[in-house]
């Protein structure tokens, strides 16, 4: 398997090194995030007006501070998956090959196309709003199905078999982890977020908030909690060795 330049994949040392930075990242797109969706929703006209609604009552600040931290953050959460990529690059190479796809999408679409693309979109939209209402829907309509939609489609192409072999190579076992972890994913992660958005209101400031950084606790959890049950190196020797003794056999 093309390893990329990884000499030995179960590095522990880099790895732990790898999700540290993915938990760091996690939480500087989460600021990003709330930036971007703390203020009072208005009511949308259209689905496009509707993921804009925060929009008019965000300040410029927020937009544009919220779309730098964000996409530096993304940026360095798709280079760090390439812990959980060595985690089950050994045991489970066309799971791996899959996964290391996928990061190369995400970290294409995901800071650019999808996040700085939504704070840009929000950002005309609270301009144009205040010059012609009629015009500013049109626009957001146009803007939103023509360029955000097509990219987000083709990152959850990306995105899903990320997520699918990442619980798959967990549940069976080929990772140094134990079984468990494979609820250590952003999918698992993201459900608190979402809770509260909806306790709090997703109308509100605070529920907007919370509800746009729903992927950010999901990868905050993720690269935490595989951080936090980090096996020790003799339990990654001793998953190498079975690996070898397997492959002999």
């Amino acid at each position: 398997m093309n390893t990329i330049g990884i000499d030995r994949n179960l590095d522990r040392a880099r790895i732990k090194k790898l999700l540290a930075i993915g938990l760091f990242a996690a939480i500087l797109t989460g600021i990003g995030d709330f930036l971007l969706g703390y203020a009072q929703n208005t009511a949308g006209g259209s689905l496009a007006t509707g993921v804009m609604a925060s929009a008019p009552n965000l300040a410029d600040w927020q937009m544009i501070v919220g779309d730098l931290l964000g996409f530096l953050g993304i940026f360095l959460e798709g280079l760090a998956c390439f812990a959980v990529y060595r985690l089950m690059a050994d045991a489970a190479p066309g799971y791996a090959h899959l996964y290391r796809a996928g990061i190369f999408g995400y970290i294409w679409l995901a800071p650019v196309g999808c996040h700085m693309n939504m704070g840009i979109l929000n950002l005309a939209y609270k301009y144009l709003l205040r010059a012609d209402a009629a015009l500013a829907e049109k626009a957001a309509i146009l803007l939103f199905y023509g360029f955000s939609v097509p990219m987000y489609l083709l990152l959850v192409v990306f995105w899903l078999p990320m997520m699918v072999v990442q619980f798959r190579a967990f549940s069976r076992g080929l990772t140094p982890y134990p079984k468990r972890a494979r609820w250590f994913c952003v999918p698992v992660g993201a459900i608190p977020a979402l809770a509260l958005s909806v306790i709090f209101g997703p109308d509100t400031a605070l529920g907007a908030g919370i509800g746009t950084m729903f992927l950010s606790f999901g990868n905050a959890f993720m690269f935490g909690g595989l951080l936090a049950t980090l096996p020790d190196a003799g339990r990654l020797e001793a998953f190498e060795g079975a690996l070898r003794r397997r492959s002999a056999a």
